[in-house]
């Protein structure tokens, strides 16, 4: 999944996946989504990742081992 907007920051890109870590405002989330999220893949042999597109944007990677 990838987008055309503005990309991560470099020091929310490093915190994507650490468990609490939002940039909503306070009391409009929990940071647990993409923690989450990349447990679930990893307990079924699957990778997620995230990065910046060079071009511009941010994309979402999912890995699956072959069945």
């Amino acid at each position: 999944m990838e987008d055309n907007g503005p990309g991560f920051s470099p020091e929310h890109l490093t915190q994507l996946f650490t468990p609490f870590f939002t940039t909503k405002a306070q009391g409009k989330g929990t940071g647990l989504g993409l923690a989450v999220s990349r447990q679930y893949m990893e307990s079924f042999g699957g990778l997620l990742s995230a990065e910046n597109q060079p071009s511009g944007g941010a994309r979402f990677i999912l890995s699956l081992r072959p069945a």
